[in-house]
């Protein structure tokens, strides 16, 4: 599931190119507005996963809601990913 790091990557990187934002970033970056991801962008920072991914996040959104840096969403998309599956 290496993949789900790109995926989070593209769709973030997608969000602030959207709302013309610099877009040179990594998952390290810290999520708010300082890096141009308010709360309508986080909601398209999830539904750009879902859509990637053909899944819901609907199960860990408060934990997404609750992460202060992008690499913290990874393991969340990699669970619901798993529990897509299931």
């Amino acid at each position: 599931m290496g993949n789900v790091e790109q995926i989070v990557l593209n769709s973030y990187r997608k969000v602030l190119e959207d709302s013309g934002r610099d877009t040179n970033v990594s998952l390290d970056v810290v999520i708010g507005r300082n890096t141009g991801l308010d709360s309508l962008g986080l909601v398209n920072l999830m539904v750009e996963i879902e859509e990637a991914l053909d899944i819901t996040l609907e199960s860990v959104l408060i934990e997404i809601r609750q992460s202060i840096m992008l690499f913290e969403l990874v393991p969340l998309v990699e669970r619901a990913l798993k529990e897509s599956m299931s």
